[in-house]
């Protein structure tokens, strides 16, 4: 940290300001790696240009980065600390929507007395706690002789089909119970052979449903199944169309609807598949794909959004190892990243 400092020092002379600094690693989501430190200065705006000894276009460039910094504290609340402002860009580029964001800090805030407002560290602490509360898990099921009926909904491109054949898997192969497998997913001759092929490694059983009716008449006929998953076809939010259809399939059937989202997902997109699917009952929430990105802000919007539990997170292609039950505390150091 201090030759991060005197470099600063020396780069934009002894009237350079510590604005904040910070220490990071590179492996293993921060975990693991050589540290890091990033340290953010500004120059006093009473500051004199040096003689012709000083580099000509450092203060320029340094008075810029402060000017850069308060634009982007201002958006937040300007009469914050310095601290507060920090942790909410941090926030922000961890994908988290700056309304959540706000909301996230301020209710930190309320938890902590005002003489800690402006130890980072702190607030840190204090919101990881916060987010863990936010995002609501549920522990795996557990069958006491009734049925469980499971629909996973959602956007194309999720990996819907993947995930059911991954949870089939561990609830036949390792809980030891019996499994069905149901698909609407008629559109993709591909989806339907895809979890054929699953069926069939596995040792259960599966059906495929063209129409409402022929859906209902699939679940009658697995009267004898403990457990009952149900693919159904991506469909676009913006397809309105498609949800009406995806409505009439689920009318009538008394299941537990789990929303499917990518953790790859834009941010701005979240909102818009969390309106459209919510036209049906979302009572769970799977999130993918968790090893294809860095930042995983979509977890908790979509929880927020949904005001639903998490149950699964899967990490990877991996039948059936790459999917897990997702733990509040996991989620939150996930979410928040390296401190």
């Amino acid at each position: 940290m201090q030759e991060a400092v005197a470099s600063l020092r020396l780069e934009y002379g002894s009237d350079a300001v510590i604005l904040h600094t910070t220490q990071k690693r590179r492996w293993l989501w921060g975990r693991l790696g050589p540290k890091r430190y990033e340290v953010l200065g500004a120059i006093d705006p009473n500051f004199k240009r040096a003689q012709a000894d000083t580099r000509p276009r450092a203060p320029e460039h340094a008075a810029a980065s402060e000017d850069n910094y308060k634009q982007g504290a201002s958006r937040f609340d300007p009469s914050m600390s310095e601290a507060v402002q920090s942790l909410y860009g941090r926030l922000v580029r961890r994908d988290i929507p700056k309304d959540v964001a706000q909301g996230l800090l301020k209710d930190t805030l309320t938890r902590l007395p005002k003489q800690d407002w402006n130890d980072e560290g702190k607030i840190w602490i204090r919101l990881g706690s916060l987010v863990a509360e936010r995002v609501v898990t549920v522990d795996p099921w557990e069958f006491s002789g009734d049925q469980r009926i499971v629909v996973l909904i959602g956007p194309t491109g999720v990996g819907k089909t993947t995930t059911i054949a991954k949870i089939a898997a561990n609830f036949s192969l390792v809980g030891a119970k019996n499994v069905g497998l149901i698909t609407v997913d008629t559109y993709r001759i591909a989806a339907v052979e895809q979890l054929k092929t699953y069926a069939e490694i596995i040792g259960i059983p599966v059906q495929v449903a063209y129409s409402p009716r022929e859906l209902k008449d699939s679940i009658a006929r697995m009267a004898d199944r403990d457990l009952i998953l149900i693919d159904t076809a991506g469909r676009s939010q913006n397809n309105y169309l498609q949800m009406g259809e995806l409505k009439n399939y689920l009318e009538g059937i008394d299941a537990e609807i789990h929303l499917v989202i990518s953790a790859t997902t834009k941010s701005s997109d979240v909102d818009e598949i969390v309106k459209a699917f919510g036209q049906v009952s979302i009572d769970r929430v799977i999130i993918t794909k968790l090893d294809e990105t860095t930042t995983y802000g979509v977890v908790l919007q979509t929880c927020e959004r949904t005001n639903a539990p998490l149950s699964f997170v899967t990490t990877g292609q991996g039948v059936p190892e790459d999917i897990e039950v997702a733990t509040n505390e996991k989620i939150a150091q996930l979410i928040l990243g390296d401190a």
